[in-house]
This record gives structure tokens, sequence and C-alpha cells, in this order.
């Protein structure tokens, strides 16, 4: 023994260098391969930063350009002061605007217009003479080019001569829009805040930026006027079509990169170096260790040569000993194996003949040479069913379901077998096992102690394996022949479980006889209870409570119930989901969703009475504070009088009267279908049309004037829709001097 520890130590001693030397070599070439990826996603990361500047800088300026293009089309001062207005209040305006858009950017340097008539310019400040104003030589270049789109190259801009320049960028656009010839809308950026912004995206100790107008003017970095880039290898250039700039960046020049590339050097002289001894360690000691194996292969090929046999047969023997060794155990495994699934097959083949009806004449030997039930005596089927079977198999592995099956089956066994009975359980369908339970004797104690082993059971699994049971008990029979009608009483009783079932145990017997009923007779009750729920009357809580107990007193299958209580949710849902959005939330989306899978999985009736209950109990209040917020009548003449005050608002819709009210677009308009007959968008065209008729038959307004004071964007519109409601178009009604209609 001390000599095979001694070897056994040489041989793990000898081989445990090259490992070592293999790792040593593994970490080498990762070093090697860590650095190529560094270098590479280097590249990438200053490709996607320089393009998340570019990006950010196009965007902040583009949106400078937006908001003052914006504020000059809408606000109509703009084109009041480049008209020549000598209002006070024009100019007021504009300065004012002006003032808002300076405020509201941090890139925005100055905005100001330039009215050509009178050589005006208009700044935040107030009114200039073009001679006095610090911008004019920039003002006479722009007036020479005036259809240039794009942004100027860097120039120093002052408001007035005495005033140091400041760095920006400037683009301008004829006004009044869109192709006004009065005068200039002029717009500065600041480039020193468009340096700050770019500074706050890059850092300087690690890559560099370098950016460049078409004039290679420097926008970026500058301090006091000069460039301030470190250099080193440019890796990303990125042109901007917008700004006409050129984005440089890259990594920092320094002595870092250098290092990292001789360390990489040297660790691939080193990984070389590496393998190489590790070659020649591994030839030696192969060479050393293999020496006791020659010997023992010498004394083999002696001991052969002394027996009178060849070392070709020697060999061809220890072949066929090492083959015949090998399927001697292959055999012996596939021959136990087959034995067991052999007679697991006996086992169920036997079980399925019993519950199914079907034994033969060889039934009764197989049964006495098993010795699983006893010849004579009582005996009674229970099938146990595991509930949520597709939440059991995700939260479980195949390996980990199967075992809590096989201990579900020896669980129950267990249990019964302490209550005295025997038993033989088999499983008939992934979610379902049946099992065969008998006394020896005419016990009349049997069906006490059938729940009284279910009831455990199921308790036992709740708590230590994490899932439910429903459990169903067939009738107790006298004969093996008749278990397969136990059977059958069981599977039957388990369909009663909500009625019958105490903590999802049901008993066959507890069946009444000659009753059959169908969810038919119940409709009426459920829509008389959605009916008095939709009138607010609380006699629909007697209604509800009426229900139940007919359910609980005819005794309904399982699908009948939860079919009948789906019919009654649809019923519901119908009934009110146009009348308000905050009703919406109770009965569309994942809450009802999750309601009906709470009725599912209900064990008994009381339970999904009361789940059910609970939520119509807070569905009934909001709707009852839904309805007391404002009555049907008061909301309908509201709305009336509130579109017949703001119909010339070209925005009013069903979506602006949902806001307005706090109701539904859908329930306006079935408001105002149910109390006038006719839709929402007629009333408003009506009303329209017949403004339109009295303005066009009393006043001398341009039918575009009309069009616009009447809610409509442009005469064409308002013509199309004029002659479909009255036969002529504003035109002729104007000509024939027809009468205004008068609207109901």
């Amino acid at each position: 023994m001390l000599k095979l520890n001694n070897w056994y130590f040489r041989l793990l001693v000898s081989y445990f260098p090259i490992l070592v030397l293999t790792v040593s070599m593994i970490i080498f070439l990762s070093f090697i391969a860590v650095n190529e990826i560094s270098r590479s996603e280097t590249e990438k990361a200053d490709n996607i930063t320089t393009g998340y500047v570019v990006d950010s800088v196009e965007r902040a300026i583009r949106g400078v350009e937006y908001n003052a293009m914006n504020e000059a089309v809408k606000n109509s001062n703009y084109a009041g002061f480049l008209n020549g207005s000598l209002e006070t209040g024009v100019r007021y305006g504009v300065v004012h605007s002006l003032r808002s858009l300076l405020e509201g950017s941090d890139l925005l340097e100055s905005i100001y217009l330039y009215r050509e008539s009178d050589d005006m310019v208009l700044t935040e400040s107030g009114q200039t003479e073009l001679e006095e104003f610090g911008d004019r030589d920039f003002i006479q270049q722009a007036k020479a080019k005036r259809d240039y789109q794009g942004w100027s190259v860097s120039r120093e801009y002052r408001e007035y001569d005495r005033l140091e320049p400041i760095r920006v960028i400037t683009m301008y656009k004829r006004a009044p829009f869109p192709f006004g010839k009065e005068g200039l809308l002029v717009i500065n950026v600041n480039l020193y805040a468009v340096e700050q912004l770019i500074g706050s995206m890059t850092s300087r100790q690690v890559s560099f930026m370098r950016i460049t107008d078409t004039a290679d003017n420097i926008i970026f970095p500058v301090i006091n006027g000069s460039d301030v880039s470190d250099g080193g290898s440019v890796l990303t250039t990125i042109e901007s079509a917008s700004l006409g700039w050129t984005f440089e960046s890259g990594i920092q020049a320094g002595q870092l990169l250098g290092w990292v590339s001789v360390v990489s050097y040297a660790w691939v002289i080193m990984a070389v170096l590496t393998f190489a001894a590790a070659i020649f360690y591994i030839i030696w000691v192969t060479r050393r260790n293999y020496k006791p194996i020659r010997l023992m292969m010498n004394r083999i090929q002696a001991l052969q040569l002394r027996s009178g046999d060849g070392g070709a047969v020697l060999t061809d023997d220890l072949t066929m000993i090492d083959r015949a060794l090998e399927n001697l155990i292959v055999q012996s495994l596939d021959h136990e194996k087959k034995q067991r699934e052999s007679m697991m097959l006996q086992r169920r083949q036997l079980f399925n003949e019993l519950i199914s009806g079907e034994q033969n004449g060889q039934t009764n030997e197989r049964m006495r040479k098993l010795d699983l039930l006893p010849s004579a005596g009582r005996y009674a089927v229970m099938v146990v069913r595991l509930n949520r079977y597709n939440d059991f198999q995700s939260e479980n592995t195949l390996n980990e379901q199967n075992v809590l099956k096989f201990a579900l089956g020896n669980v129950m066994q267990e249990l019964a077998h302490n209550e005295g009975l025997q038993g033989w359980g088999e499983w008939l369908a992934p979610d379902l096992i049946a099992f065969v339970f008998a006394v020896a004797d005419d016990d009349s104690r049997m069906l006490d102690q059938l729940r009284a082993s279910a009831v455990v059971a199921r308790q036992w699994v709740g708590e230590h394996l994490r899932f439910r049971l429903s459990i169903g008990i067939g009738s107790i029979v006298n004969e093996w022949s008749r278990i397969g009608q136990s059977y059958r009483d069981a599977l039957t009783g388990m369909e009663y479980q909500l009625c019958i079932g105490r903590e999802a145990i049901t008993f066959s017997g507890d069946i009444p006889q000659g009753r059959q009923y169908g969810t038919f007779n119940y409709i009426q009750m459920c829509t008389d209870c959605v009916q008095e729920f939709r009138l607010t009357n609380d006699s629909w809580r007697n209604t509800f409570e009426q229900l139940f107990e007919r359910l609980t007193t005819d005794t309904l299958k399982d699908e009948d119930i939860h079919s009948l209580m789906e019919i009654f949710m649809q019923m519901l849902s119908r009934e009110l989901k146009d009348l308000s959005e905050s009703l919406n939330e109770f009965l569309e989306g994942d809450r009802t969703s999750a309601l009906l899978a709470k009725l599912k999985a209900a064990s008994t009736l009381a339970e999904m009475k009361e789940l059910l209950l609970e939520y119509l109990a807070d569905l009934f209040d909001a709707y009852v504070a839904m309805s007391e917020t404002k009555s049907y009548k008061t909301m309908i003449t509201d709305m009336r009088a509130y579109i017949q005050e703001n119909f010339a608002d070209p925005d009013l819709s069903l979506n602006h009267l949902s806001d307005r009210f706090q109701i539904s677009g859908k329930y306006a308009s079935y408001l105002f279908k149910l109390e006038y007959d006719m839709k929402f968008v007629d009333f408003l065209v009506q009303l329209r049309i017949q403004q339109a008729e009295r303005l066009l038959a009393n006043t001398d307004e341009t039918v575009q004037g009309i069009a616009l004071q009447v809610g409509y964007a442009n005469s064409i519109t308002f013509g199309r829709v004029f002659k479909r409601i009255t036969g002529v178009t504003p035109g002729e009604f104007r000509k024939l001097k027809m009468r205004p209609s008068v609207l109901n």
C-alpha cells in the first residue's frame, strides 16, 4: 500500500509542473487577446462617443434654430415690425420675445431683426440704426447672399463697436417667413457655450477631439484663442453636413500605448518559451514514468512465452477479455433495466385493467401473484390532481417534477397505511394519479379513513412540497371487478368540487341523484343583478346572494359555475365599460384577468363568492362616486351648451369633450346620440354651417374669413362641407341671397 501511494504521488508531482506551465501559457495568451480586444474596443468606443457628440451638438443647434423660427412664425409682432409698423407695442412684443428666446437657451448669444426699408436693427436691447450697429458688415454680406441656408464659419460678433467681440456662428433667414423680402432674422450661437457643451461630453486626460469649420478655423478645443489639442492618433473622422464642421477624435498621445505594445510583445515571447518548455518537460516525464509500465509488459510477455502462447495471441486474448468484461457489464445492466421496466409495465397494465373494469381470467391470478391488494375486503379509488399544473411545470425542472411526483405517491400511500389502509397508485396523466385503497375486512370506517388520509395529505403537501391538490374519492365496492366503477365515481365527484368539496376533497356519494342543472336557469338572475347594479340599486346584493344560494343548493358542475361567472363578468363589462375611464380599469386588463384566475382557482363556492363580492363592492363604490359627480341630464345639457359656445374652435372634438367633462370619448358620443338622436360631429357641423349662412347673408366677409370664424382651417374644406349640407357652394348661397336655416 505504501508503494502504491508513493507511485501515486510520484505521478502527481511529475505532472503538476505541466499544469502550471499550461495555465501560465493560457494566461499569457489571454493577456495578448485582451490587449488586442482593448485596442479594437477603444476604436469602437471612440467612434460611438464622437458620433454621440456630433448628434448632440447638431441637435442642440437645430433646437436653437427651430425655437427662433417657430417664435418668428407664431408671433405676429415680427411681421409687424418688418412691415414698418411704428407701434410701440409691436417693438416691445418683439424685444420681449427675443429676450425670452435668449433666456431659454444657453447656446444662443443673440438674435435680432433687420428691417431693410429704413435700415433699422431690433435686438433684445432695443432699436438701433444700421450704421451704429456693431454687426453691420455681416448684414451687408447677408443682403448680398439672401438665399444662403447654412451656418456661417466661425466669426466675431459685437452688438456695438465699443464691446469686446464674441466668437459665434450665424444663421440668417429672409423675413417675414417663408420668403419675405422686408428684412432678415439673424441668429448667433455662442461658440464658447458650444465648447462647454462639447467639453462636458469629452475627457482630455484620455482622448482628444478637434473640430474645424469649412474655413479650417478651430472650433474646439480653444482656450484664449489657441488650439490646445495634445495631438495623438486620429481614430474617427465625422463630417457634419448641417454645420459644415469636421470632427476628429482619438486617444491622447503619450507613453502608455507604447508601453502596452512593448508588454504585448513580451507576453508573446514568454508564451512561446513556456510552450517549448512544456513540450520538452512532457516528453521527459512521459519517458521517465513509462519505465515501470514497460517492465510490467515485459513480465507479461515473458509469462506468455513460458505458457507456450505467442505475443500476438496474448495481445488478442487481452483484447478479448477486455471486450468480454465490457459486454458482460453492459448486458447485465440492460437485463436489470428491462426487468424493472417489464415489472413496471405489468403493474401499470394491471392497474389500468382494474380501474377500467376490463379484467380477464388472468387478472385475479396476477393480482394474487403480485400481492398488491387483499383478495377479499372493501375497495375504493382515490384520484389526486395537481392544481395549476402549468405553474408546477414552469417553477420546477423536469427532474424536480419527477422527484416531487414520486414523493407525492409515497406520501399518499404512507398516510393511508397509517389509517389502516393498503394502497397502490399509478400516474394516469401528467397531472393525475389514482390510488386503489383496500381493507381486508368489512370495515364500515373506510370512508372516514379515506377522508382523514386525504385531509392530512393535502395539508402536508401544501406545507412541504409547495403545491395544491384536488382529491376525489369514489364509491366503496366489495369486489375487484367493481373497482372501475369506483374510479369513474371519483372522477365524477371531482367535477362538483365547488359545491360538495370539503377543503378540495370530494366524495361521489355526496352528489345528489336525479338532478341536473345547466347555466341557462341562472343567466336571468345574472342579468337582473347586473341591471340592478347598473341602476345603482342596492338590491343587487340580495340578487347576488340568492344566485349563490341556488348554486349551493342545486349542486352544479364546476365547469358550469365557471362558465356562469364568465358570463356574469361579460354582462357587467358590456353594461359599464363605456361609462368612464375609471370604470374601465376595473372591467378590462390585468385586474379582470387576475379576478377570473382567482375564481377558477377557488376551491369552494364560499371562497368564490367572497372574491367576487369584494370586487363588485369596489366597482360599485367607484360607479356610484362617478354617478354622483354629475347626473346624466346635467352633463348632456352642459355638453350641448359648451359646444354651442365653442363650435368655432377648430380643436373641438370628442377627445376635447372627454378631457373637459372627465368622461370617456365613447361615453360622450353615446350620451349625445341617446339624448338628441344625432352624432356629435353632425351637431357640430350644423352649428358651424348655420353660423356661416348668417355671415354670408348679413356680412361682406370673404369666404376664407368666414371659414376661419366657424372653425375651418381653410376655405376648401369649408366649401366642401357647406355644399354637402346645403346643396350649394358658399358663393352660390350669397349670390342667390338664400335665407339662413335654423337649428332645432
